[in-house]
């Protein structure tokens, strides 16, 4: 046999491999989303895959139709598209493709498929209007005829991540990366992203990868950060950072006031900075702080030497240990008082208690119209 004719049979046994792993890949996904949706309809739905959808390869031809019965007997027909991943880069544009596809056939709804979505990836698809499932349980299935609405909490971390790439934003070289994106306005490079983040080039290059399969940033023709969504980025690493789980947290009372303390933090040597409700700019704030979060070298010696007891209910002084000292970084002045970055802030104020979280958005929103006032 010519050489050439034997490659030729090589590459078509192996499109023809290929082929036959995807259909099966797709078929096992297919034949599980049915199992996990069965487990979730309401009494007396039924779910099936109605027929092998013909004309597969072609463009926006699914990978199934599944139709889904009421008992009332009306029927809706979904089309459905299986993959084993998907980024929130994809999300937007997975979610456009399956409505096309849909209106195409006169489908009465979408579902995308497949093995874990990350939060923000369920948040773009709902976002454009397509229903998802994945293996880990997170689902959302919106009809309106008939109508349904199913949602589900399934996995926030994918059980089986590809590779060495990297899988968080925890730890304090990502906090110092995500700080360094959101404090300074692009394009920046990678190597002075590195350089402002005190981080490696290759490690800030693996941050940057994570965070362009989130959509969260996007890269230029240099391969630097072109764009960067500074409000998904902060939501983002407020899935793995928490104020109080990344930093060791000490519960105090003030029995006089808080004002009493801020009056004395004034006149206090050591290095510490406030945040959440009483780190929030002053065009900000939404309502006076009831209680005070400050970050300071020693819980303990800050404890003593302002005066604080002891409690174990009614505290109204949390101190904090910073985790790392990015917390130190871009602090600023409001009213005489040492505050933490407003990007610091509002990581810290999502991830708190109470009311914080809600004051977060009134935060963010003030950041969004007047981002020269605190990005550089």
């Amino acid at each position: 046999m010519q050489p050439t004719k034997h490659l030729t049979l090589l590459r078509k046994a192996a499109m023809l491999r290929n082929m036959r792993n995807t259909t099966n890949r797709d078929n096992s996904l297919l034949n599980r989303a049915i199992q996990i949706l069965r487990e979730r309809l309401p009494p007396r739905w039924v779910v099936e895959e109605t027929r092998a959808p013909r004309g597969r390869g072609r463009q926006n031809w699914p990978d199934a139709l599944f139709e889904l019965s009421g008992p009332d007997g009306r029927t809706a027909t979904i089309v459905v598209d299986a993959k084993s991943r998907v980024t929130a880069a994809e999300a937007a544009g997975l979610a456009l493709r399956l409505n096309e596809t849909a209106r195409d056939i006169n489908a009465a709804g979408t579902l995308l498929v497949t093995g874990y979505l990350t939060q923000l990836a369920r948040e773009r698809l709902a976002a454009g209007g397509a229903s998802y499932l994945d293996l880990t349980g997170n689902v959302r299935i919106v009809l309106d005829r008939p109508a349904m609405f199913i949602e589900s909490r399934g996995a926030d971390r994918d059980p089986a991540p590809q590779g060495r790439e990297v899988r968080s934003l925890k730890g304090a070289s990502a906090a110092r990366v995500v700080r360094a994106l959101c404090d300074w306005r692009p394009p920046i490079g990678v190597r002075e992203l590195a350089r402002r983040a005190e981080v490696s080039a290759g490690y800030a290059t693996r941050i940057l990868s994570l965070l362009q399969k989130e959509a969260v940033i996007a890269r230029d023709a240099s391969g630097g950060v072109g764009t960067v969504n500074w409000r998904d980025l902060l939501r983002r690493w407020t899935q793995d950072y928490g104020v109080t789980r990344a930093n060791r947290s000490m519960a105090y009372l003030e029995p006089r006031s808080v004002d009493a303390l801020v009056r004395r933090l004034a006149e206090y040597k050591a290095t510490w900075a406030l945040t959440g409700s009483r780190a929030v700019p002053r065009a900000a704030a939404t309502a006076p702080a009831r209680t005070i979060s400050c970050y300071v070298e020693s819980p303990e010696q800050a404890a003593a030497d302002l005066g604080l007891r002891t409690v174990e209910a009614g505290a109204n002084v949390i101190l904090l240990e910073p985790f790392d000292a990015v917390v130190w970084e871009r602090t600023r002045e409001e009213s005489g008082l040492t505050c933490v970055a407003v990007s610091q802030c509002a990581a810290d104020l999502m991830t708190g208690t109470g009311r914080e979280p809600s004051e977060a958005d009134a935060l963010i929103a003030w950041m969004q119209e007047n981002e020269r006032a605190w990005r550089a």
